[in-house]
């Protein structure tokens, strides 16, 4: 078992969750200090048994801690499934966009959600598939201008080519329009 989390945003939980512990251990001694300091229990002593005051500052004490400790428990066991609910979707992202970077274009994201990581995947998916268009265009382009260049003679060879080159510029710069929608 690892000591430290693997995700950023893990690492980032566990410093909060510590810093609100800091924080409630410091709100718990200030609250000891002032209910077994003069104003509380002072008061106490002079108006009830000595031994009865000391039970009851006791008592309050106790109440205290245990709130701050459920207070602490419930706010970190929240951020821990906020984290959670996050870190699942952001984790297939990373492994599909990683496949899709390595040429794999047949992975799609998962679109369901109706926060932003759904539509993270969606304009991830559109990415994707204007990709593989371009891809296939530029491969489909390619092998008109190799057959244009082979056939024919040499001023309709050239011709041709010139056709079909602003065909591709058109279609990159279509591409270009598309890709900055997404």
């Amino acid at each position: 078992m690892r000591f430290f989390p693997k995700s950023g945003l893990q690492r980032q939980m566990g410093f909060y969750i510590l810093f609100i512990g800091i924080v409630f251990m410091t709100m718990a001694v200030n609250m000891e200090l002032f209910l077994r300091g003069k104003e509380v229990l002072g008061v106490l002593t002079a108006q009830l048994d000595g031994t009865l005051s000391v039970e009851l500052v006791s008592k309050m004490l106790l109440k205290v801690r245990v709130m701050l400790s459920t207070l602490l428990l419930a706010i970190g066991l929240v951020m821990m499934l906020f984290i959670k609910r996050i870190l699942f979707p952001l984790e297939q992202i990373i492994e599909r966009t990683r496949a899709m970077s390595t040429g794999d274009f047949s992975v799609a994201l998962s679109e369901d959600g109706k926060d932003e990581l759904g539509e993270l995947a969606k304009h991830i998916n559109d990415l994707n598939a204007n990709e593989q268009e371009l891809i296939l265009l530029t491969k489909n382009m390619a092998a008109q201008l190799r057959e244009t260049l082979i056939d024919g003679d040499e001023e309709t060879k050239i011709e041709a080519a010139l056709e079909l080159l602003d065909e591709l510029d058109e279609a990159l710069t279509e591409f270009g329009r598309s890709f900055y929608q997404c």
